[in-house]
């Protein structure tokens, strides 16, 4: 056997393992991206719990309620709060729908969106945030499909 036959088999045996180890490398690279999904999605549902028992209070309801009404009769501390509301949900919708278009169909989403945009006031407040340049970009982009 020649240093040549002994030089290739080597050769090959590098390149199997090179190789061997890029997929073990791109195994673990779908785990992790597997594992940062389940956070992401875990995240969410705590910001939505904590947004749905907030906003449920009572004198929070009420202000909801108004809001959606008529958002121009607000007083000035109201609609930094309504426009706080409406804001935090937007931003929720879009994570959603970032987070999810390959779990689920975004009619679904699109679906929540406009019931909750469904609302004068609500409507309103949401379009005056975005005149404003309070709504980002990527965010309109994930509702305007809804709104269609």
């Amino acid at each position: 056997m020649g240093i040549t036959l002994i030089a290739e088999i080597a050769t090959i045996i590098g390149s199997v393992s090179i190789l061997l180890t890029l997929i073990f490398v791109v195994i673990e690279l779908k785990k992790n991206v597997d594992q940062a999904r389940t956070a992401n999605i875990a995240t969410r549902d705590q910001q939505y719990s904590q947004y749905t028992r907030y906003w449920l209070q009572t004198d929070n309801l009420a202000l909801i309620v108004k809001g959606r009404e008529n958002y121009e009769t607000l007083s000035v501390s109201e609609k930094l709060k309504f426009e706080n509301y409406i804001e935090e949900r937007i931003r929720m919708f879009s994570f959603s729908l970032s987070t999810s278009r390959l779990s689920s169909i975004p009619e679904f989403h699109y679906n929540r969106v406009k019931a909750f945009l469904k609302y004068d006031g609500a409507m309103k407040c949401y379009e005056y945030l975005v005149a404003k340049n309070v709504i980002p970009t990527v965010w309109q982009k994930a509702i305007h499909p809804a709104l269609e």
